[in-house]
Formats: C-alpha cells, sequence, structure tokens
C-alpha cells in the first residue's frame, strides 16, 4: 500500500445470516482526501464502518488502515491483540446514528470521556484537550453546561433529582 494511502478496502464482503449486506466492496482513500459513502437505508453503509473499526468482522478480503492490515498481527500473522486494534480504532474516528450525550455530565465532561476511557488520559489531561477541542468547533462557551435542560435532567434522575421541585420549564440552555 502505497505511503499516500490512508484506507485501502480490497473485496470485503459481509453477511448476516443469509442476507449478503456488502459484496467485493473496493475502496481507496488517499491521505487528506474527504470521502462520503451515500446509500439508501440497508445498504451496507454503516456495516462498512464498522468494519473498518473492526466492530464487525468482514467474512471475505482485506481492510488497511494506516498501512497495517485490520485483525492480523503484521509481526506473527495471528489475530491482532485488543491492544494493537485499539490503537488502529484510534486512527478510524465513527459518529454513531444514535449518537447520546450523558445527561448528568456537562459538555466537556462528555467530550472528555472517550479521552479518559479510550485513550487512558489523566482527567486534567482530558479535560484541556477536550476544551481545545471545543474551541475548534466555536463551542467553548458552552463547556460548562448541561446538554440537556435541567427538566430534562430531573426526569433522567427519575425525578429524586433536589431541582425536581423547583424546575419552572424545559427550555434549552443557551
Amino acid at each position: 500500500m502505497p505511503d499516500s494511502t490512508a484506507v485501502s478496502i480490497k473485496n470485503v464482503s459481509k453477511q448476516f445470516d443469509n442476507i449478503e449486506v456488502l459484496r467485493d466492496i473496493n475502496l481507496t482513500v488517499e491521505k487528506g482526501s474527504v470521502v462520503s459513502i451515500l446509500g439508501s437505508s440497508g445498504s451496507g453503509k454503516s456495516t462498512l464502518l464498522r468494519c473498518m473499526n473492526w466492530l464487525e468482522q468482514p467474512d471475505r478480503g482485506e481492510i488497511h488502515i494506516g498501512g497495517l492490515r485490520l485483525g492480523v498481527d503484521e509481526h506473527s500473522g495471528r489475530a491482532m491483540s485488543h491492544r494493537q486494534l485499539s490503537k488502529v480504532r484510534e486512527r478510524v474516528g465513527m459518529v454513531f446514528q444514535s449518537f447520546n450525550l450523558w445527561p448528568h455530565l456537562t459538555v466537556q465532561q462528555n467530550v472528555s470521556e472517550a479521552l479518559l476511557h479510550v485513550k487512558g488520559m489523566k482527567r486534567g489531561e482530558a479535560n484541556e484537550i477536550a476544551l481545545r477541542q471545543l474551541e475548534k468547533v466555536g463551542m467553548a462557551h458552552k463547556a460548562d453546561a448541561w446538554p440537556i435542560t435541567p427538566l430534562r435532567r430531573a426526569e433522567a434522575a427519575g425525578g429524586d433529582c433536589p431541582l425536581a421541585g423547583h424546575v419552572a420549564g424545559g427550555d434549552p440552555v443557551r
């Protein structure tokens, strides 16, 4: 795979039960490129992305991310360890269709969670990076805001929240 290639997908196929979702998919993405995968509901877009993160394993074919073949340790030829796979996954971002925020965490805390749990960072470092990322997208001023309204937080807490008796409306936090 040339140095200019970020992602290489060769003859990838995947089926669930007897339903073929992906058939001999081939794709090369050069470094610095922006690619959109378009298709109707059920056409295999999410399955392809899940294969690129090794959340699903293709039945056939190869996927290379940054020159590394997913699923295979390049030195031993055996299956990748969880640690090796985590390193590759750090290179492939995926935003899920049902992206949810934790209602009990601030916006900054929501952003820092992946850094804490996936990258194993210390909380202070994760919070600093999260704030820089929020600055990049023009949302640093929302860092300490709650992602949902106080009323919704009270509902999420099952009414056990001390705010529950004092909330008059559910207007968005601005």
